[in-house]
């Protein structure tokens, strides 16, 4: 017993048309995979941006006086990671308080379209007096 033609053209069809819809899942997840990717990879860089920030240890007047960075600068080569080029600008918001530290990661060449915004506010700590701890 064999197949006939029309028997093997039906089945042939039926996995053609059952493949078409696999395939737009598939190219669908490759999409949102890759978008995935430059969202975390942009996190990344924010969150990176916000901890150096913070480890400054500086004041609200010193980092008002800093002003708006962007890193690296301009000049010189952007972050490569994961195969994007990446710039990172920490934006200080004048006249509020706390202060206002913005921190923006977009790709290189296309700084009106930041991936990840974060914010934080910045407070100075003033200490009336700092007691020692005398060793019992």
């Amino acid at each position: 017993m064999g197949f006939t033609f029309i028997e093997i053209l039906m089945t042939m069809t039926i996995i053609g048309l059952l493949f078409v819809p696999v395939m737009q899942l598939f190219s669908s997840s490759l999409y949102s995979t890759s978008v995935n990717l430059e969202t975390i990879t942009a996190m990344n860089l924010a969150q990176s941006e916000m901890e150096r920030t913070i480890n400054l240890n500086l004041t609200k007047a010193q980092l008002q006086k800093m002003g708006t960075q962007i890193f690296p600068p301009e000049n010189e080569k952007p972050i490569d990671m994961n195969k994007q080029f990446w710039r990172v600008k920490r934006e200080i918001i004048e006249h509020t308080d706390p202060l206002e530290v913005r921190i923006e990661v977009y790709r290189d060449g296309e700084p009106d379209k930041s991936l990840v915004t974060l914010v934080t506010l910045v407070e100075d700590l003033m200490w009336d007096s700092v007691k020692t701890i005398s060793p019992a």
